[in-house]
């Protein structure tokens, strides 16, 4: 009877001790590969003068832009000259020329695309006032072929060119202001001339 007893009361112990133990941690996954920890890659160190801080994000916003003038627009060659054409007649190929006033000198260019001399068949260009235009023709008339046919000392001759023959190009140049507050024509002061060899300037 008390052997029974004692073994009752061992089972009874020997139960409550199973309880009580911690349970068995469970073995880890042989196949789970070991988590490494990277470490963190340290940034390439600024340059000097590159932080942005806020004070320098500031001041790049607040600094003026510097201003760059755009190319002043050329002129295309010839807007400040202009061509004639004259043969081995008294006429020419235009009765007006649009002087631009962009330009602050302006020239004619005269060419004779005839075969006769100068002595013959000779052409100038003159540049006056309008109602100046005859008085200054005489007045070339009378300082004959080796001048041009155009006096030197005639202060109402804004430009004048040399005399051309056949083949021959002459030019007269003058300032583009002189044609401000005035009417002007160009024309030939070769004898007989002047009726077929005449046209305007327009200063614009």
């Amino acid at each position: 009877m008390k052997r029974q007893t004692w073994l009752i009361v061992c089972s009874l112990m020997l139960a409550a001790c199973q309880r009580q133990a911690p349970p068995a941690q469970s073995q880890a996954n042989p196949s789970a590969k070991p988590s490494v920890e990277i470490p963190n890659t340290p940034e390439a160190p600024a340059k000097p003068g590159a932080e942005a801080t806020p004070e320098a994000v500031l001041a790049a916003k607040e600094a003026p832009v510097e201003q760059v003038a755009p190319e002043q627009p050329l002129l295309p060659p010839g807007d400040c000259s202009f061509t004639l054409h004259a043969g081995d007649a008294p006429s020419w190929d235009a009765a007006n020329i649009d002087v631009p006033s962009a330009c602050t000198k302006f020239t004619i260019r005269l060419e004779h695309t005839g075969q006769m001399p100068r002595w013959v068949m000779g052409h100038n260009v003159v540049v006056a006032k309008v109602g100046e235009v005859d008085a200054v023709e005489r007045a070339g008339i009378g300082a004959g072929p080796y001048r041009s046919y155009v006096e030197p000392s005639d202060k109402r001759v804004v430009a004048r060119s040399k005399l051309a023959g056949g083949g021959e190009t002459v030019s007269a140049s003058f300032d583009t202001a002189r044609l401000r507050g005035g009417h002007f024509a160009y024309f030939c002061t070769f004898p007989g001339h002047l009726k077929g060899m005449r046209g305007t300037l327009t200063l614009h």
